[in-house]
């Protein structure tokens, strides 16, 4: 099941940089459907799935880390601080538990704030500043956190569980963006058999730090159609402007008209539009403040047609990001889909 495989994916660590541990998970569910695996320097996990033709080549993209956390200093009195890897809002990061990925084991430790007792109003009134949060482990000295294992620059994920809501197709977690397109991406890889094109499924490194893999896995491969698969700001999130978030859980994929660095061209918004049309596939239209691996795809080399297909997640780039398992099944028949529609076109 989609659901079973998104929540392996979900709780398991990748922050960007160290995505080993999520491409291992990665690897064991796909090395039977794929021709090809293979890493490049980057880190990229590039699977090649051949056809009966090589005319047409398709690579389907999806970031697998996360946002996280670096362990930066222990103070001797065992309290680590760290450095945020990706984006995050600071007022999400007090009061929760982490994960430190020590090459020991992974430890458990909690960032704590002052009790509301014995903090002053003023500070109250004031947004907390990553660089004053301390991760607390229970020990009291910068010896017993050594002896962990524990130095500066292991990474550190958030410690939260995949659990359903009021409703069974509503699900919660942490890095939904983006183990969600990465279970779409497996997901493809399974269901696509005897193709008559090559498919390349990648699982990009380092997205929330800039785009990084991506970049080098596009320019290293022949592609003549991408189709980025990644997770997008969705609604209703309680008194927010419609303006703000534009699109809403349970409707479909978003088909991304434009971002930071990429805009839908008219021929791959055509493929699309057709493809979702055909197939009654519910689908919305969103115009992103941020940015995605499309940004580097569409300008590789002399440039590939792209599009960029998201799926809203409620409260993203939080530990209670919520999704509808039903917006994951339109974004893989709409994928599949507008695969078949391209190879007449392009």
């Amino acid at each position: 099941m989609m659901e079973d495989l998104l929540k392996k994916l979900s709780e398991a660590p990748g922050v960007s940089g160290h995505e080993n541990r999520i491409k291992k998970l990665i690897i064991e569910e796909i090395k039977n459907d794929v021709d090809e695996i293979k890493e490049d320097s980057m880190g990229n996990l590039i699977t090649t799935k051949r056809g009966s033709s090589e005319k047409f080549k398709v690579m389907i993209a999806t970031h697998m880390d996360e946002i996280g956390f670096m362990v930066k200093h222990i103070d001797d009195k065992g309290f680590i601080s760290f450095e945020t890897i990706g984006g995050f809002d600071p007022r999400t990061l007090g009061s929760q538990r982490v994960k430190i990925h020590s090459t020991k084991r992974d430890y458990i430790g909690v960032i704590g704030i002052k009790p509301p007792h014995i903090t002053p109003q003023e500070e109250k009134d004031k947004a907390l500043k990553v660089e004053d949060l301390r991760i607390d482990l229970g020990l009291t000295t910068k010896e017993e956190v050594e002896k962990l294992g524990i130095k500066p620059g292991d990474p550190i994920t958030r410690d939260i569980s995949f659990t359903k809501l009021g409703k069974d197709n509503i699900v919660s977690c942490k890095s939904f963006d983006n183990r969600a397109g990465c279970t779409i991406l497996i997901e493809i890889l399974k269901k696509i058999n005897n193709p008559d094109y090559t498919l390349y499924g990648v699982f990009t490194t380092q997205e929330e730090v800039g785009l990084r893999g991506a970049k080098t896995a596009s320019y290293g491969l022949d592609i003549d159609f991408a189709i980025i698969i990644d997770s997008t700001v969705g609604g209703p999130i309680p008194k927010t402007e419609a303006d703000k978030v534009t699109i809403s859980l349970g409707k479909g994929p978003s088909i991304d008209l434009m971002d930071r660095g990429f805009i839908l061209s008219e021929r791959v918004k055509e493929i699309l539009l057709k493809a979702a049309n055909e197939s009654s596939i519910p689908y919305q239209t969103h115009i992103s403040s941020g940015s995605t691996d499309g940004a580097v795809v569409h300008t590789t080399k002399e440039g590939i047609p792209t599009a960029v297909i998201s799926i809203p997640s409620k409260y993203i780039h939080s530990t209670v990001e919520i999704l509808d398992l039903n917006d994951l099944e339109s974004t893989l028949k709409l994928a599949i889909k507008s695969i078949e529609i391209a190879k007449d076109i392009l």
